[in-house]
């Protein structure tokens, strides 16, 4: 078995992602099912999980196609997969299909270990998916993320952002996901390369930027993923105060911006900002925008010291938030 990097690894007939660390199985998942769509848009996607785990269910969606269209297969938890399926796979193992990508992620411990021992003979790729603990590691984690999105980023500014923001390896996504979105040119120009610079900008203070992510994902509707940003930041000790205040700056620009004859003199903000925002607005009603005002107005009444539990005033705020965006 050849280990390879989430950010590199290919199709091929079977794909094993191992590891406890969700997000690189999640990354390495997304970049397989892009390649598969990539070398044919008509691609079957199939999920073996849940009702999907019927017997013979691996036969079922592998067998020989009359048509012969490619098919991806994912096994998205073969370590809690009933031993019908261990067995299927056992017994697919020697002649894979040609047409077929299985993937499967096996997110640790003992179970299933025949079978892993059996992949790992038959020399299947594995992608490594432990988790990530030292700051190199980190660092190239940054750099493939940036390269995802089709950037690049200067050595010296991955390593101020996980010198920020590398305890967690979900919020230093987050965070790079925003200093992405906050460089994003207008269509036409050149992606320009992350700087030191830029990073520090965004690292020049560690709460006041935590609550800028939590409102950055708010905004963009990503709401399991602000939700878990923000028990980040309340489990560090990160007052609820200024994350409702961040939270209502993005409101009130948002409010701003969809205002008619908006402009960045009128407003007195950077262009930059203005056409970041532009396209965050986009998403969004009047009657949603006003919603979410209302939202971040009461969390602000109750955080101040009207409420009763202000953490989960916050948490309230996000998912209103977010519904409001999604009902429009």
């Amino acid at each position: 078995m050849s280990d390879v990097e989430w950010h590199s690894v290919a199709l091929a007939p079977i794909v094993l992602v191992h590891g406890t660390e969700s997000l690189i199985a999640d990354r390495a998942v997304q970049r397989l099912r892009g390649l598969a769509r990539e070398a044919d848009p008509q691609v079957a996607v199939h999920d073996l999980s849940g009702d999907a785990l019927g017997p013979g269910a691996l036969t079922q969606v592998a067998s020989p196609s009359l048509f012969g269209e490619p098919r991806f297969v994912l096994v998205p938890e073969l370590q809690s997969a009933p031993e019908k399926l261990i067995a299927e796979i056992l017994d697919y193992l020697p002649a894979p299909e040609p047409d077929v990508t299985l993937v499967l992620v096996h997110r640790g411990g003992n179970r299933g270990k025949k079978l892993l021992d059996a992949l790992k003979k038959a020399g299947v790729p594995r992608v490594d998916a432990s988790p990530v603990k030292r700051a190199a590691d980190k660092q190239a984690f940054v750099a493939a993320e940036v390269a995802r999105a089709g950037r690049r980023i200067q050595p010296d500014a991955a390593t101020a952002l996980v010198d920020a923001f590398g305890t967690d390896l979900a919020e230093l996504a987050a965070i790079t996901r925003q200093l992405l979105e906050d460089t994003t040119p207008e269509p036409g120009e050149q992606a320009p390369v992350l700087t030191l610079t830029e990073v520090r900008e965004v690292t020049a203070g560690r709460v006041e930027s935590t609550a800028f992510a939590v409102a950055d994902a708010t905004i963009a509707g990503r709401e399991q993923e602000a939700l878990q940003l923000l028990q980040q930041a309340t489990l560090a000790g990160a007052d609820p105060v200024p994350i409702v205040a961040a939270m209502a700056m993005k409101m009130r620009q948002l409010a701003k911006v969809s205002a008619p004859g908006a402009s960045a003199r009128s407003l007195g903000m950077p262009d930059w900002m203005i056409r970041n925002v532009t396209r965050e607005v986009r998403a969004w009603t009047d009657r949603s925008l006003a919603r979410a005002i209302e939202a971040v107005a009461r969390a602000d009444h109750e955080v101040k010291g009207a409420g009763r539990d202000p953490h989960w005033s916050t948490q309230r705020m996000v998912m209103a938030i977010c519904r409001a965006r999604r009902a429009g």
